[in-house]
């Protein structure tokens, strides 16, 4: 029994000691460099923000060459939706959501004559993802009319049918740019007896 406590003494010392001095090496380090290990904790998450903002570049949500383009085309009277999917237009890619919505709002803004004469009287994006971009057209599809009286409205120019009552197209044509003769008679509304008509005054007028 005593040459066993011998032994156990024997490693039992040297690791005490071994421990005392680790924990002793510590406290000077702290007291002689109080901060050293904030300074090694701060590198190293310095070291981990790259690696971060990696990753945020690559899954940016931006319109590319495989992203799905749906557009739909909504008739605001009848409550129908006719759903085309393509290819993104080529300036629509590499847009962020921001840029798009803005793009978007612009065309609603100066739409095409060719849109106009279709019914288009605006549009929502109604979702966004590297993936799959959904824009909702809407239309205000009118039925044939007799004719066509031309108003102004917020001093632009807006087609109603022949009741006077029902708006048939809204155009960017500005009233103040008009001939100074159809100004005047603008104001209580001039009459187009048909399509060909209308349409040839509209390609006149719009810039």
């Amino acid at each position: 029994m005593k040459f066993v406590k011998g032994i156990s003494l024997f490693f039992l010392y040297p690791c005490m000691m071994l421990c005392a001095g680790i924990y002793l090496g510590v406290e000077v380090e702290r007291y002689f460099y109080p901060g050293r290990q904030e300074v090694l904790q701060e590198r190293k998450v310095e070291e981990s923000l790259p690696q971060i903002e990696q990753v945020a570049v690559e899954e940016e949500e931006i319109l590319t060459t495989d992203t799905e383009y749906v557009l739909e085309e909504y008739d605001t009277k009848r409550g129908t939706v006719i759903e085309t999917v393509t290819k993104v237009p080529e300036k629509y890619l590499g847009m962020d959501r921001e840029d798009f919505v803005q793009s978007m709002d612009l065309y609603a803004r100066t739409p095409p004559l060719s849109e106009l004469e279709r019914g288009f009287i605006g549009l929502e994006v109604m979702s966004f993802s590297r993936s799959r971009v959904v824009i909702r057209m809407n239309y205000l599809y009118i039925e044939p009319s007799k004719g066509f009286y031309l108003k102004v409205e917020n001093n632009n120019i807006v087609v109603y049918c022949d009741d006077e009552k029902t708006i048939y197209m809204y155009t960017t044509i500005s009233a103040l740019e008009l001939p100074d003769h159809l100004k005047s008679r603008i104001v209580e509304g001039i009459f187009m007896e048909d399509e060909a008509e209308l349409y040839s005054f509209l390609e006149t007028y719009s810039s």
